[in-house]
């Protein structure tokens, strides 16, 4: 009788090695070619450049603009005033940075009124021709502020971020004074050679009148929608007079804008 060899448990061939390494690559591979590798720095500032800092418009580093957003406050406001009779119903603001949503402008902290003293700085803005600003307007839905400059012209700036958006020629003199009307449809400005103009909220002239020969200091509007005030005070020429009061009917009824 005969019997099968007894079977080995012998493992297969190539089973006992270790797997090869996949991850190493397997014969030559061509590196990345990287043509900023082995240059030179450029010189000057634009050696400590990176591809992060360039935007493919300028050869300068992108800057971050600092911008003051009052919205999110206004809008708080408008949702707390529903239900809020006063202060007794006004939650309270703790020092941490999360109550920065429960903040609102310093007009409804009326029993607070130290929420009105401005002592952080915020931004100097330059004007591209450097000259001495005699006046300023906040445009009436806050977004703007209008400049009056020596070389008669009004420039434009954002009221967010701060920087310079548009400039045009508005008088031949340097302006002196600037206000808006009460129901904030037309500014009227002033200047050293005594002329008075009349712009709309879109910066564009519609009116323009000398009312004096002399520099116009100031221009107040009256309670009465019909008539406005000029202030005139001969300073340059060394001769005291005092303030001298002309009431134009302006507007509406009897003055007729050409």
């Amino acid at each position: 009788m005969e019997f099968a060899p007894p079977m080995m448990n012998h493992p297969p061939p190539n089973m006992g090695a270790p797997p090869p390494n996949l991850a190493q690559p397997q014969g030559f591979i061509r590196p990345p070619f990287r043509p900023f590798m082995n240059k030179p720095p450029l010189p000057g500032p634009l050696g400590n450049m990176t591809l992060e800092d360039f935007d493919g418009k300028r050869l300068r580093k992108s800057v971050m603009r600092k911008t003051v957003d009052y919205n999110s406050s206004i809008i708080k406001e408008l949702e707390n005033r529903v239900w809020q009779r006063d202060c007794r119903d006004r939650r309270a603001l703790q020092p941490d940075a999360m109550y920065y949503p429960d903040l609102m402008p310093p007009p409804s902290y009326p029993d607070n009124p130290i929420n009105c003293v401005t002592t952080r700085f915020v931004k100097t803005a330059t004007n591209k021709m450097r000259c001495p600003i005699f006046c300023m307007a906040w445009t009436p839905e806050g977004r703007r502020l209008v400049t009056g400059a020596s070389s008669g012209e009004f420039t434009l700036w954002n009221g967010l971020t701060f920087n310079f958006e548009t400039i045009l020629q508005a008088h031949d003199s340097p302006v002196r004074t600037m206000v808006w009307s009460h129901n904030d449809s037309w500014m009227v400005t002033g200047d050293h050679a005594g002329y008075v103009k009349y712009w709309q909220s879109n910066m564009n002239n519609v009116k323009m009148f000398q009312a004096h020969k002399e520099a116009l200091r100031g221009i107040r509007y009256l309670q009465l929608l019909s008539a406005i005030v000029l202030f005139v005070h001969a300073v340059d020429i060394l001769i005291k007079r005092t303030l001298f009061l002309i009431l134009l009917r302006a507007y509406v009824e009897q003055f007729r804008i050409m």
